[in-house]
């Protein structure tokens, strides 16, 4: 499966606390810079019961933690 990068400052379905996919934060300069994600569709937490493709939005978006 591929995979595709968004970058840490979009408000996006990768960036975002609720969605579960697969996703590794990437850095520059020793700050995050983006987000590498893997393809496919994931469960969001905001959004019981529907599946979303990384760089997807909502309204419902928070920053991930981890960035």
């Amino acid at each position: 499966m591929s995979g595709f990068t968004v970058l840490a400052k979009d408000k996006k379905c990768a960036t975002c606390v609720y969605w579960t996919g697969p996703r590794k934060v990437n850095f520059m300069l020793s700050k995050p810079h983006s987000v590498t994600v893997e393809g496919g569709s994931f469960s969001c937490n905001a959004e019981s019961k529907k599946n979303i493709l990384g760089g997807g939005t909502c309204t419902k978006w928070r920053k991930w933690d981890a960035i």
